[in-house]
């Protein structure tokens, strides 16, 4: 039987695919496609793996059921013999694989579960410890996969872990064994120019950056002196200087 499933990956989606790697990052703009890529790429893999469990995990639980449910619902009805959980956001396939929506406003939840591979979308609004803590060990049985998708939000942990950089401030060794996809808007061509145009007129200048621009520089609302910081490291105005340690 040949089962055809609706989706068609974006140009960009296909280095996800089609890679080996074990840690994804993708900082992406709006409306780009990553929760759809990477919900697909979940149950690809749940497909191939008789009896395995995926992890779907958003800043919040509701977020998690009014962003991926009807998503993960709308690309899974055409597969045979497919059953939906709603009480519990969970898709349970044929060959005894699942993959379950989670939010990380209740880590505890997550706890003791064995996992093939999980998504952390917009984890620059997830806990910092909820990958070291709870997740890593999760995947550890089956040397799971984990990938991490959003726009940024400041220089937080997600900007660490696409920079490669430890929670002590290290360089990761491992970092050149990481897919990173970086896309903006005015890259990638997904978002007409005209659009992309009118965005920026109904946003702050750094409102724009942040969400289409993907800028990690973009001040956060309410934050002090980011602009004057940002606009000071692309000038190279930042940098060491001498002290008399006495």
């Amino acid at each position: 039987m040949e089962i055809v499933i609706p989706y068609k990956p974006r140009e960009w989606s296909n280095r996800l695919h089609n890679n080996d790697k074990r840690w994804s990052v993708i900082v992406a703009h709006r409306r780009s496609g990553k929760t759809t890529a990477t919900l697909n790429h979940l149950q690809r893999d749940a497909l191939l793996n008789n009896n395995s469990r995926y992890a779907y995990i958003s800043p919040t639980y509701k977020q998690s059921k009014n962003v991926a449910w009807d998503l993960i619902k709308h690309y899974a009805k055409s597969i045979p013999n497919t059953t939906f959980n709603e009480a519990e956001l969970r898709v349970d396939y044929p060959n005894g694989s699942r993959i379950t929506l989670y939010g990380a406003d209740n880590p505890d939840s997550l706890r003791g579960v064995g996992l093939w591979g999980v998504v952390f979308d917009e984890y620059s609004q997830q806990p910092s410890n909820i990958f070291s803590e709870i997740i890593r060990p999760a995947l550890a049985d089956h040397s799971g996969y984990a990938i991490w998708i959003g726009t940024p939000k400041g220089k937080n942990d997600f900007w660490r872990i696409y920079e490669g950089i430890d929670d002590q401030g290290n360089k990761r060794k491992d970092y050149d064994n990481w897919l990173r996809v970086y896309l903006k808007a005015s890259e990638s061509g997904l978002i007409s120019e005209q659009e992309l145009l009118d965005a920026s007129q109904g946003m702050s200048d750094e409102e724009y950056e942040q969400e289409f621009e993907c800028s990690f520089e973009a001040a956060i609302k309410g934050a002090y002196y980011l602009k004057q910081l940002s606009n000071a490291r692309k000038e190279e105005r930042i940098t060491t200087v001498p002290y008399d340690e006495l």
